[in-house]
């Protein structure tokens, strides 16, 4: 058997394994900083529809109810635990101004606040006979 056909030598042999380590290092550090962007991405959206659920709820609500809902409440439940925070501000007697703010448990996702103004009802001009 000659030298050119003895095969692969040891040298040879941890080269090739140096660099196939060396690329899935890389591989693996591209799923992490995937996986963290889609865990971001997943708790923006968890957000987005906490707030548009609040903002219906206040929307639905009667004008004199505003006042009820204000204050601090922790949700504990998946898929985002979340701080709410629920201000009404009297801006006239007619005028009121919402302000809500989510602030979720876990600190890699940011607070988001809301402001919704409401105004009470007038008599109906259709409603007269």
């Amino acid at each position: 058997m000659t030298r050119d056909e003895a095969g692969f030598t040891l040298l040879e042999l941890l080269v090739a394994i140096t660099l196939l380590g060396v690329v899935l290092l890389g591989v693996a550090r591209l799923n992490f900083v995937l996986a963290q962007r889609f865990y971001g991405l997943s708790g923006g959206a968890a957000r987005d529809g906490i707030l548009a659920q609040e903002v219906n709820q206040f929307a639905a609500m009667p004008f004199d109810s505003l006042r009820a809902k204000a204050g601090t409440i922790t949700v504990n439940k998946p898929p985002l635990p979340y701080t709410r925070k629920i201000t009404v501000d009297s801006l006239s007697p007619k005028l009121r101004r919402v302000t809500i703010i989510v602030t979720p448990v876990n600190t890699v996702f940011k607070a988001d606040t809301l402001v919704l103004q409401r105004s009470k009802p007038g008599n109906n001009p259709f409603n007269k006979p």
